[in-house]
């Protein structure tokens, strides 16, 4: 078994996270709506490819990349590669990984039955460019739904041609809190890698504000980093 924690990775942002102005849940409150914000860390542009280069180890372990600094900050040292000398198999294989990592979660919890619900949106203005412009396809959008209960303790997965139930005990995620309540880790396991992912909370905000379920969360998640995705808390309102 590999097991990877690139902790530079980790620190990088933990440091540059600010947290957000969001109002607290009014008492009289029966509904909480938010938006999440899942982005890919891969960066597509008239350049080429960047992305960390322990991503770059763990989706394309034979592939040689060059290093540059990274586009949105010269501090930081990526892997690169120009597109056309990514090659056509490793192209296949980021064109699914941008399709999958780039979604809009547009939920509402709704207080007294403690059931949520994600309207899923798979795709973006930036993903239908990338798809446009380098992968030379059409990009459509995909939606699906996720019903969690709390009481049941069960989630409910529905996309256009089939449906999934998941027990919480197969889906929830467990936090690693620091020394900070704000800040805290969670491991995800996936092709023999182990990831440590880190949280940012909000004291401010519902537990039930999160884009995962957390066994053990105590506050509403305004941030996630982790190797591979961002996901970042957009909007909060209450009704």
């Amino acid at each position: 078994m590999k097991y990877f924690v690139n902790i530079l990775f980790l620190i990088g942002f933990w440091s540059c996270f600010s947290q957000g102005e969001f109002n607290k849940m009014p008492e009289k409150a029966t509904e909480i709506h938010f938006v999440y914000e899942m982005k890919s860390n891969y960066i597509i542009n008239d350049e080429g490819i960047f992305a960390d280069t322990l991503l770059l180890q763990i989706d394309f372990p034979n592939f040689k990349y060059s290093l540059r600094k990274h586009p949105l900050d010269s501090t930081i040292v990526c892997g690169f590669s120009t597109f056309k000398g990514f090659g056509t198999n490793n192209r296949q294989k980021l064109k699914s990984i941008i399709y999958h990592t780039n979604e809009t979660i547009n939920a509402i919890h709704f207080v007294v039955s403690k059931k949520t619900v994600f309207n899923v949106v798979r795709g973006s203005e930036e993903t239908e460019i990338i798809f446009k412009k380098h992968f030379k396809e059409r990009f459509t959008n995909f939606e699906y739904r996720q019903e969690f209960d709390f009481v049941k303790r069960i989630e409910k997965r529905k996309y256009p041609r089939v449906n999934y139930d998941f027990p919480f005990d197969k889906i929830t995620k467990s936090v690693e809190f620091t020394s900070d309540e704000s800040i805290g880790f969670y491991y995800d396991f996936a092709r023999e890698v182990l990831y440590k992912n880190i949280i940012f909370f909000n004291k401010d905000l519902s537990v039930f504000i999160s884009p995962i379920v957390f066994e053990n969360s105590r506050f509403g998640v305004e941030k996630i980093e982790t190797i591979s995705r961002t996901i970042i808390l957009k909007s909060v309102y209450y009704k």
